[in-house]
């Protein structure tokens, strides 16, 4: 059994992610203030998500995904988005922080690691146009995409350490939140969405051309990181309303729609 496992697809994929994770750590700690090293970790943790995503498409195209895939993609996930970026914002920024310092990065592949199962005790298996929390992909690559921003510019160390470790901590409590982030599995590809989708991949191209890909990959990341805050506090009035005016016909309370969808939030 276990050699078929060894065999199938998506596993492939899922073992490129584990790698990816592992020569990120292994960086991080070489790194001593190189911000070459930080540069080329953040980028394995990006490699990461990106065989990451492709294992789950692989086993839907060929048909192969296996309840074994799924346990595996989860322990992989805490490896390469949670033990990774922790340690690289560790080595990065926090060495001489102390305890504070090891208590961040603590958070942040703790949080990680509580967000995973979370999802993995009340998923369902089905579509929904919201993940309960920010993913830990997300939430670690846009750790990764900040480390990587500055080490483009030749910084091995942070330039705010106050306001980067506060940043790092909001994004570990953003994963295990209750706040909804919408997720890409039931997007709707209408003219006017694959016109805006357009228009945003050329403006990707023009920043990353002017400057440099991580500063594309760095406001992506800090955007998605937003956009859930932003959306419940935008809402939250009318959803009180409606709830309000079902409380007062004696209805039942509506639940918004199920929490769930990938873990990648793909």
């Amino acid at each position: 059994m276990m050699v078929r496992q060894f065999l199938n697809p998506p596993n492939w994929f899922t073992a490129a992610s584990l790698f990816c994770g592992l020569y990120a750590i292994l960086l991080s700690g070489e790194a001593q203030g190189n911000p070459d090293f930080f540069y080329k970790a953040a980028l394995m943790i990006f490699f990461a998500g990106l065989f990451d995503m492709l294992d789950g498409r692989v086993a839907r195209m060929t048909g192969t995904g296996s309840a074994f895939g799924v346990q595996l993609d989860s322990l992989v996930d805490i490896i390469s988005f949670g033990v990774a970026p922790a340690c690289l914002v560790y080595f990065w920024g926090l060495t001489d922080s102390g305890p504070f310092g090891l208590f961040v990065s603590g958070m942040l592949m703790l949080c990680g690691a509580f967000r995973l199962a979370r999802f993995n005790v009340t998923t369902d298996g089905k579509a929904h146009k919201y993940s309960q929390g920010l993913t830990i992909t997300m939430g670690g690559g846009t750790v990764a995409a900040i480390v990587m921003w500055q080490a483009a510019d030749g910084w091995g160390s942070p330039q705010a350490p106050v306001l980067t470790a506060l940043g790092i901590l909001a994004i570990a409590f953003l994963e295990v939140s209750s706040i909804p982030y919408r997720t890409m599995k039931t997007l709707k590809m209408s003219p006017r969405t694959l016109a805006a989708m357009v228009v945003l991949f050329g403006v990707c191209l023009a920043v990353g051309a002017v400057y440099n890909i991580s500063t594309v990959l760095m406001l992506l990341g800090v955007i998605h990181v937003l956009s859930g805050p932003v959306e419940a506090l935008w809402t939250w009035p009318s959803k009180r309303r409606a709830k309000m005016r079902r409380a007062h016909a004696g209805e039942p309370a509506v639940a918004a729609d199920a929490f769930g969808g990938d873990e990648t939030g793909d």
